[in-house]
């Protein structure tokens, strides 16, 4: 069994061209901790900069067949490949923050006449019916999140859960509460979208 920590990053990149993960696993060791080190210092957020870190080892290795160094030391590689990464969550994140600022369920509704003023509050009660039928754990999660503004990771500390079990209930509210009021928010917007 080869020893690849003998090696040097030129010699670990023709070995990984030949498929053998231990290669990679050795990448891994050498610099896990100054690649999520970076990540993290641009990304403030230690979930996304682990995810970003396995991103970039998991586009190494798909390249394995076709990647080379040529001047460049691998960790240089690595660092630049990282900062990338770290930009492109950044973009996603800003963009999934400009839709959700943007987005008004009852921007679109004209509450001019009163059957749409019922409807909107028949809306608002069937949600809250909805909210009101999840597990109280869930409801709990739900209500954090949505009515108080708290972030996953406060729920999580608050709760003393981990951030995914938080995020579990999160998306679990949302389907239900989203399956609870689908026939009456279909039978709002269609007539409005149409006009």
């Amino acid at each position: 069994m080869v020893d690849y920590k003998i090696y040097g990053d030129r010699e670990l990149v023709q070995f990984m061209r030949g498929g053998d993960e231990r290669v990679l696993v050795e990448i891994y060791d050498r610099y896990w901790e100054k690649m999520l080190a970076v990540a993290f210092n641009r990304l403030g957020n230690l979930e996304e900069a682990e995810e970003c870190v396995q991103d970039v080892l998991c586009k190494l290795w798909k390249l394995r067949s076709d990647f080379s160094l040529a001047k460049d030391e691998l960790a240089n590689y690595l660092a630049r490949a990282i900062r990338n990464q770290s930009f492109n969550i950044l973009d996603r994140r800003h963009r999934e923050r400009l839709k959700a600022e943007s987005y008004s369920p009852f921007e679109m509704v004209n509450l001019d006449t009163p059957e749409r003023e019922l409807i909107a509050r028949e809306l608002a009660q069937q949600i809250d019916r909805a909210i009101y039928s999840l597990p109280a754990q869930c409801k709990l999660v739900f209500t954090l999140s949505r009515h108080e503004g708290l972030s996953t990771k406060q729920i999580a500390e608050k709760l003393n859960l981990s951030e995914n079990t938080v995020k579990s209930h999160l998306k679990k509210a949302n389907k239900d509460i989203r399956n609870n009021t689908e026939l009456l928010t279909t039978i709002v917007f269609i007539p409005i979208f149409f006009q």
